[in-house]
Order: structure tokens, then C-alpha cells, then sequence
């Protein structure tokens, strides 16, 4: 092997290491500062809205079209339970698979920082 392509592999080989090396996590799940209108609203509006959750005639009998309606079952405690599929809860969203962890968390996050309207 010449001595170019010697170079040329460590150097391709370095960069790979560097990269598997790289302190930067993708999979990391931003729990902190949790804003309503920025993070948990967004999760709510895509996953709790189709017919269920919204509308003159929600299907699940209230709505969760605003942060007043979100605080009334963060109040009463249900939230948590429902999105986390707690025992003693209805699992929601409701027959659909859970939230991903990280929406889960999320929103146990920003109940847990006070569930401000932000």
C-alpha cells in the first residue's frame, strides 16, 4: 500500500472515530424550560384532536383546545396519567399506540415545572 493511501485510510478511519465519538446526542429528550404553547400544545394538537378532543362535539365529552381547557385535567390530575398510561387511568391517546417517551416526558416535565401558559 503506498504511502497516500495509507494516509487516505487513517484519515477516513480517524474521521469515523471522531464521529462515533461525537458528544452529541440526537436521542436526548429536552425536558427542561418546558413551554405550553412551544412544546406541549403541538404534542396535544397533533395526537388528542382528531374528533376526540376538539370541536362543538368532541367525541371524549371535552375539549383540549386551549391551555384553560389543558389546566382543567392537569388540575384534576388526569393528564399525567392518561398520556403516561398510569393504572386507574383511561390510556390515552385512546386506542392508539402510547406517545413516544419522549412526549410522555415531556408533558409529566411541564406539569411537574407548573404547568405554566407559556
Amino acid at each position: 500500500m503506498s504511502a497516500i493511501n495509507k494516509f487516505a485510510t487513517m484519515a477516513l478511519l480517524s474521521l469515523l472515530a471522531f464521529a462515533a465519538c461525537s458528544t452529541e446526542d440526537d436521542d436526548v429528550c429536552q425536558t427542561e424550560n418546558m413551554s405550553f404553547s412551544e412544546d406541549i400544545f403541538p404534542i396535544i394538537e397533533s395526537n388528542c384532536f382528531t374528533d376526540c378532543h376538539n370541536g362543538s362535539a368532541p367525541t371524549s365529552g371535552f375539549t383540549l383546545e386551549n391551555y384553560a381547557d389543558v389546566k382543567v385535567k392537569v388540575d384534576q390530575g388526569r393528564l399525567v396519567g392518561a398520556v403516561t398510561r398510569q393504572p386507574g387511568f383511561v390510556a390515552m391517546p385512546y386506542n392508539l399506540g402510547p406517545l413516544p417517551s419522549c412526549e410522555q416526558d415531556q408533558i409529566a416535565a411541564w406539569v411537574a415545572q407548573g404547568a405554566l401558559d407559556n
